[in-house]
């Protein structure tokens, strides 16, 4: 291949990020202007003009995307998500009181043993416990209201108690404080990044009603797995019977949503922000409780954070980053107005 064959070759290959229409507009002329800067004898594009050609056609798409019809499918999965995540995580908690996790004990030294009830309404006398459902409530109104701001707010307050009383909160299966955790996450970039809970109210529909539902059912069965599988549990009942049983209900409940949110043809951006928050529970529940290493948020490392915290923290940043660029095309894009500062 000669030399100006494969220096144009070269450029076609950069000029292949932009935008197709952009390409059958402007590409030849584009190329045009390429080839004559190029310099004599010169075989392949320059480093630095590569970098600018890409940087320039990076940001066309960005615009492009930023501004196309598909985005509202995003925006409108983040204003739905910020209104279905708290209610869920409110319906998960209130699950562990109204099904709690009962331990069938065995006779100890001769004495008889008695039912080891794990949840249940003990929770409700435990004190962060009632704070923690307290602060869940009041979200849920704020989105059902339709308060960006004050929602934003109370989940700011509600996961820095969270993090504040962590070693008070032993009572509370740890794979809900994660799930907890993770859906305060995803759920505050919802709010930043969404037109609004008021939007999401009208898009909610019962479809996502009955996923989500069906989604705290697996979430309460997996939670009770978890607890049979507990230190205590294990001590008083070396072979708990209903283990199995757990399994197969959240396996059966799990299948049933993802069934049902595909017969719908949910929004498949909403759906990429429900496996954000639920993958650290799911990480969560798969490891041994009774391992060195199982309490994950009473004793983190860099490591098991990383681990737990990794998916739900890209896709928040992803979801924050895109709606600033949003918003900066947006500001651009308004005509100036002579006269007014």
């Amino acid at each position: 291949m000669s030399e100006p064959a494969s220096l144009e070759h070269g450029y076609q290959r950069l000029l292949a990020w932009y935008p197709p229409a952009f390409r059958s507009e402007q590409g030849e002329e584009m190329l045009a202007v390429l080839m004559a800067g190029a310099q004599p004898g010169q075989r392949r594009p320059g480093l630095l003009e590569s970098l600018d050609v890409l940087r320039s056609a990076v940001r066309m798409r960005l615009r492009a995307m930023l501004s196309a019809p598909q985005s509202h499918g995003w925006t409108d999965a983040l204003a739905v998500f910020s209104v279905a995540a708290p209610l869920f995580l409110l319906v998960a908690d209130l699950l562990e009181v109204v099904l709690p996790y009962h331990a069938p004990s065995i006779s100890l030294l001769g004495f008889f043993g008695r039912n080891t009830e794990i949840g249940g309404m003990s929770l409700v006398r435990v004190h962060f416990f009632d704070i923690a459902v307290g602060c869940q409530v009041v979200i849920a109104v704020l989105v059902l209201l339709g308060l960006r701001w004050l929602a934003l707010a109370a989940v700011a307050a509600s996961a820095g108690c969270l993090a504040a009383f962590s070693q008070w909160i032993n009572w509370i299966p740890f794979p809900l404080q994660v799930l907890t955790a993770a859906g305060y996450l995803v759920t505050a970039a919802a709010l930043i990044a969404s037109p609004g809970p008021r939007r999401g109210r009208q898009l909610l529909t019962w479809g996502h009603g009955v996923v989500l539902l069906l989604a705290a059912g697996a979430v309460q069965a997996s939670t009770l797995l978890y607890d049979s599988a507990s230190g205590l549990v294990r001590f008083l009942s070396p072979r708990p019977p209903q283990m199995w049983i757990y399994f197969v209900i959240s396996i059966v409940l799990a299948v049933a949503a993802v069934a049902v949110a595909v017969v719908l043809r949910m929004n498949r951006w909403f759906m990429l922000l429900l496996v954000a928050m639920f993958y650290p529970y799911v990480m969560q529940v798969a490891h041994p409780p009774s391992s060195s290493s199982g309490n994950l948020l009473v004793s983190p490392t860099p490591a098991h954070l990383a681990v737990l915290f990794g998916p739900p923290v890209l896709v928040a940043g992803v979801a924050v980053i895109a709606a600033v660029m949003r918003w900066a095309v947006s500001l651009r894009s308004e005509p100036h107005q002579p006269g007014v500062a």
